[in-house]
């Protein structure tokens, strides 16, 4: 049952990873390829998996807007990490559920 656990946890990872990289913003392309997954592991169990940009800083200003340069007006917020991230980790969820009761807990 871990092992199957551990294996949907990887794929909702990087299906996560992918989707946060097609929809973030293009202007020079870091942005799209600072996405990096990583795991933490306790005692050789896969506790879980963590997607993290590089480059968070701009992460939170795109997410959540700024003030421009001049100081007057604010750009408008995309949200392409969260509604990813609400989108696969639904998916994620009944995707345990399905294994759970494909496996069985023993």
């Amino acid at each position: 049952l871990r092992e199957a656990i551990n294996a949907d946890t990887e794929a909702a990872a990087q299906g996560l990873k992918k989707a946060i990289s097609a929809d973030a913003p293009v202007k020079s392309g870091k942005q799209k390829k600072s996405w990096r997954i990583a795991k933490e592991y306790l005692g050789g169990v896969d506790l879980k998996t963590v997607v993290h940009s590089t480059d968070y800083r701009k992460v939170h200003l795109l997410e959540n807007g700024h003030v421009t340069r001049n100081g007057m007006t604010r750009t408008k917020p995309t949200y392409y990490v969260s509604s990813n991230a609400e989108r696969i980790i639904k998916e994620y969820e009944e995707q345990v559920a399905e294994t759970i009761k494909v496996v069985g807990v023993k």
